[in-house]
């Protein structure tokens, strides 16, 4: 028995076209509105392409996704750093509220890609809530251990390369 209101195959490849390249222009860093403009559909079309196209994505292409952002904010963080706490002149140093609003929102971005706010908000929770299992509490004691080292890792490579010559 044939199924009913099948949508030919056509259709469904150019519909799965249309998401693979809603979400690599969204990747690209385009709005919704320009991406909609382009592929000639509503904004939220693309805004349902992005949406199914992440969710099919296989776990490994999502981490690798996660990697390309954090690269992304580590040459971001990179280029903005140095002109914050040495600026080399006084147009850097007119700049420095506006780049250390781009280090907070670099900071704030890259927490949420790495899961940190979560952790703390489950520490926070657990801490109030008392009784915590031992493993539970190793686990993210662990956690906060090794961030702890990452920041004076970083700390070490800050000061390593404030004394470096330019």
């Amino acid at each position: 028995m044939a199924r009913k209101n099948t949508v030919p195959v056509e259709t469904l490849v150019e519909t799965q076209e249309k998401r693979n390249k809603a979400l690599q222009l969204r990747m690209s860093g385009k709005s919704q509105a320009e991406i909609a403009e382009e592929l000639g559909v509503s904004k939220s079309s693309v805004s349902r392409y992005v949406s199914t196209a992440i969710a099919a994505i296989t776990r490994e292409n999502a981490e690798e996704y996660v990697e390309l952002e954090l690269s992304r904010l580590d040459a971001m963080w990179a280029a903005i750093w140095p002109r914050i706490v040495k600026p080399r002149n006084d147009e850097e140093r007119k700049a420095q509220p506006w780049l250390m609003d781009r280090a907070f929102e670099i900071i704030e971005k890259r927490a949420k890609l790495t899961g940190t706010y979560k952790a703390a908000e489950l520490k926070a929770i657990a801490d109030a809530k008392g009784g915590v299992s031992s493993e539970a509490t190793s686990m993210v004691g662990e956690f906060f251990g090794k961030l702890q080292e990452l920041v004076a890792a970083d700390e070490l490579a800050s000061r390593a390369d404030e004394g470096a010559p330019e």
